[in-house]
């Protein structure tokens, strides 16, 4: 009697250890499916993500290659650049005007501005351009400009002169250092790279300059490269610069400035006492210095969801001899700054940027 009570307890027992096993296998299944799941929706999400980007980046290099062969075929006007018109249906009983096909500097209306303001590219791509004549040429331009920029740019004005002179001794070709500046000699006390003593290459360069790696404000949003340049003697083309630009270089207020650039949306300026009377105060510029055309770009492009964007400065070569009427200076990728992704984008009045098939589905 007792051994059959034993039987049945050991039976009982395997019972329910089989089916506790069995719950627990079960139970693993499961969370392994849920794993798994979880793993195949997150390798679609990638592989989504992935072929977004490709598309974007896609869309960007035709969005280039759009925007290169309208700097290398087009005109310009004070408007910025000008796009193909639409053809026009001929008119046989018109008499022909000996000056129909004559440039004009002035607007026509189907321009696309080179204030940096945002376009709609081809696909989901979108750029702006950046009159690099409309910036402050770092080599060139007087140090009180160059003192108010670092002003508006954040900089305490102890260290505004300091800098100036340190940038001056860097790229001099003299051993000879300005009062608050540094030659060989201070770099070698910091264990730094000596000074080039030649023009700077790059915006960027000026990190390796003495003391102005430290001002944390010039880095801030890549501020000092958005804003400078170093190729064109001119002063700063009054329809293309940006606000900071507008009030270091002519020595206005912020309000003036953003006059100025509202207006110019519409209208852009061909006279000094045009643009002096629009801001309100009279701008330190002489009407024989003024700049109003635009010159060499800076591409910018990004797509739209994009963590980064590209910047290409192109250099226009029309007299070179056996190469390309332009060539790219540089091509630097970082992320994307919110004074791109703030604005409202602008269409351009042109065919050659349409949507592709897949950006308009999305």
């Amino acid at each position: 009697m007792i051994i059959q009570e034993s039987k049945h307890a050991m039976i009982g027992n395997k019972k329910g250890f089989i089916l506790v096993a069995t719950l627990w296998i079960l139970a693993m299944l499961s969370i392994a499916a849920s794993f798994f799941a979880l793993w195949t929706q997150r390798a679609v999400t990638i592989a989504q993500d992935r072929q977004a980007d490709i598309q974007g980046e896609i869309d960007m290099l035709s969005t280039q290659a759009n925007v290169i062969y309208l700097l290398t075929t087009q005109g310009f006007t004070i408007g910025g650049l000008t796009v193909p018109l639409p053809p026009q249906p001929i008119d046989k009983y018109k008499k022909k005007k000996d000056y129909d096909d004559e440039p004009t500097i002035l607007p026509i209306g189907n321009e696309i501005a080179m204030d940096d303001r945002p376009y709609f590219g081809h696909g989901k791509a979108l750029f702006a351009l950046q009159d690099e004549g409309g910036l402050i040429n770092i080599h060139f331009e007087t140090d009180y400009t160059l003192s108010r920029l670092l002003g508006l740019l954040g900089v305490e004005q102890k260290w505004q002169q300091p800098l100036i002179a340190k940038l001056k001794d860097y790229v001099d070709l003299d051993d000879l250092h300005r009062i608050n500046g540094a030659e060989s000699y201070h770099y070698k006390q910091r264990d730094l790279p000596p000074p080039t003593n030649r023009y700077l290459y790059h915006q960027m360069e000026t990190q390796r300059i003495l003391d102005w790696k430290e001002q944390s404000t010039l880095w801030k949003n890549h501020q000092l490269r958005q804003l400078t340049h170093l190729w064109i003697a001119a002063r700063p083309n009054v329809n293309t610069a940006p606000s900071l630009v507008l009030q270091a270089a002519y020595n206005i207020s912020a309000e003036a400035a953003e006059r100025i650039i509202k207006r110019r949306e519409t209208q852009p300026f061909y006279y000094t006492s045009a643009v002096s009377q629009v801001a309100g105060e009279p701008l330190d510029i002489d009407p024989f210095e003024a700049n109003w055309l635009s010159g060499d770009p800076r591409i910018t492009l990004w797509y739209d969801g994009a963590q980064r964007m590209r910047q290409v400065y192109i250099r226009s070569t029309p007299n070179a001899e056996d190469r390309k009427p332009w060539r790219v200076e540089f091509d630097l990728t970082f992320e994307l700054l919110p004074t791109y992704t703030e604005k409202t984008p602008h269409h351009v009045q042109a065919t050659i940027f349409k949507p592709t098939l897949s950006a308009k589905t999305q």
